[in-house]
């Protein structure tokens, strides 16, 4: 009798760990599909190896630690993001290229003829991206997940050349431009990142450009801020990760991250931009005193390393999983 008791009881218990695992699953499953799928635009913070394909992995150059040619040393942030969303991600749905402006423009065009492209290779801005993603026209799910994130570039050109002028042609009016053409083709969420403040970015901290870098990009910020308004009583979910708040976090308690260096790892002069496809014979002091990649903020001039672009990853999971 006893062992019938025992037996019975075991039964019950074992019910109830599937059922409870089932409605695990259900939850889970629920959770994840969230979202159908993403696609991305931007700059070298976004792009997946776009530069690779092009330049059979010379631009930026594999053989000194460029991941497959992405302009950090590993994956991007949105890789890690979109695999723990359950969402699949490649070169067909991430239109993100190095070198984007917010707009039409990308500031690579002049290396054309160095990197050994035709005339016709397409070196597209963000909001160019988007004109040509659209004009494909793809069947666009209101589930799709649409990210947009550059404008360092619009900022550093300006800052270096004058151009293009910022007052005149504001980055946050591209990223309105591209935002509104997807929408009006059945765009229903929207993610965008703030744009970190480069006044603290080792080329102009400490310089008479510094004040008038962080200017910028709060301008930027303010912008993005005003399209999230515009859509506050939309359809549309607008999703403002503030990734500026991020990279400052992580500048000012690097440590608290498992950060040792804000520096860069890999020197400026790495790639000879005369010839950007020449094996580059430049000494790298970090790989020759054996320090590791991972210890520092960026990986190459202001390019966020692997261990920030996972970090960032991990902070707008965070921030896409606390919105309804």
């Amino acid at each position: 009798m006893k062992n019938q008791i025992k037996m019975t009881f075991t039964v019950i218990v074992s019910i109830a760990v599937i059922l409870f695992s089932c409605q695990t699953s259900k939850q889970t499953t629920k959770m994840e599909k969230k979202f159908s799928g993403i696609v991305v635009f931007g700059d070298g913070l976004n792009d997946m190896g776009k530069w690779g394909k092009l330049t059979n992995f010379k631009y930026p150059p594999v053989d000194v630690g460029f991941y497959e040619s992405r302009w950090t040393n590993g994956k991007v942030w949105v890789e890690h993001f979109a695999e723990a969303l359950n969402l699949p991600i490649s070169l067909d749905n991430n239109f993100a290229m190095g070198g984007a402006t917010t707009g039409l423009y990308n500031i690579n065009e002049p290396l054309k003829q160095a990197l050994q492209l035709t005339e016709q290779a397409q070196l597209l801005g963000m909001l160019a991206q988007v004109q040509a993603y659209l004009a494909t026209k793809p069947k666009i799910d209101e589930q799709t997940l649409f990210v947009l994130w550059a404008g360092g570039h619009d900022i550093g050109n300006y800052l270096e050349y004058g151009q293009p002028d910022l007052a005149k042609y504001p980055p946050a009016n591209n990223y309105q431009q591209a935002i509104e053409l997807l929408v009006k083709a059945g765009a229903k969420n929207i993610f965008v990142g703030t744009m970190p403040d480069m006044g603290y970015s080792p080329g102009y901290f400490g310089t008479d450009k510094q004040a008038k870098a962080s200017e910028l990009c709060q301008n930027l910020n303010k912008g993005l801020q005003t399209i999230e308004e515009s859509y506050k009583n939309s359809t549309v979910k607008f999703y403002k990760f503030d990734g500026a708040m991020v990279f400052a976090q992580v500048g000012m308690k690097p440590l608290e991250y498992g950060i040792k260096y804000t520096e860069a790892y890999l020197p400026i002069d790495i790639i000879n931009f005369r010839k950007p496809l020449e094996k580059s014979n430049v000494p790298i002091s970090n790989k020759d005193k054996g320090l590791n990649p991972d210890d520092f903020m960026n990986w190459w001039a202001v390019s966020a390393s692997a261990k920030v672009h996972k970090i960032i990853a991990d902070e707008a999971l965070k921030f896409i999983n606390s919105k309804k």
